[in-house]
């Protein structure tokens, strides 16, 4: 599942490479990627352009605005009702506030920042990031059942590989 940022109704380039990376790390878990936006969304089934296999919206009134409680609340809710195993976000401002919350609330393991693909090995996944000011590479194994990835800026470039998607609807429990 990755949650594709939308402020203003409108999607950045954040929101396309963190597409891009849950497509990708969907093909190695034999899986497909579904994407997530909250609130009103303009041409949210362009996500299906970059490898989202289903796009749901959760337009709820309350989701106008972002409030770090109210948005992991409903991507925690979104994931179980999805069975989703891993939650992509984009490593910005709003996923910093939200990848901890959401973490907790799924009793997931979390790599903030993540600068590569991930590798599987069995069911735990191994995620590189930068440490000390970038310095260095670390590499953090993930074996939770639930897995919260958020991904750095620039760290996958956003691929063209499929068309638009219908945009299906999903409320707030």
């Amino acid at each position: 599942l990755v949650f594709a940022e939308s402020p203003r109704g409108q999607f950045k380039k954040a929101a396309f490479e963190a597409v891009t990376y849950g497509k990708k790390t969907a093909a190695l878990l034999g899986t497909e990627c579904v994407a997530l936006t909250l609130g009103p969304v303009k041409d949210a089934g362009d996500l299906g352009r970059y490898g989202a296999a289903r796009v749901i919206n959760i337009a709820d009134a309350s989701l106008e605005h972002f409030d770090s409680q109210a948005y992991s609340a409903t991507i925690a809710s979104a994931a179980k009702e999805l069975g989703a195993s891993v939650i992509i976000l984009s490593h910005t401002s709003t996923g910093k506030s939200v990848a901890g919350r959401l973490a907790v609330r799924l009793n997931a393991g979390l790599v903030s920042g993540a600068s590569a693909l991930p590798t599987v090995s069995g069911s735990a996944l191994h995620v590189k990031k930068g440490v000390f000011s970038g310095k260095s590479i670390a590499e953090f194994e993930i074996k939770s059942a639930v897995k919260v990835i958020s991904l750095m800026g620039n760290a996958v470039k956003p691929e063209v590989s499929g068309s638009a998607v219908n945009v299906e609807s999903l409320s707030t429990p």
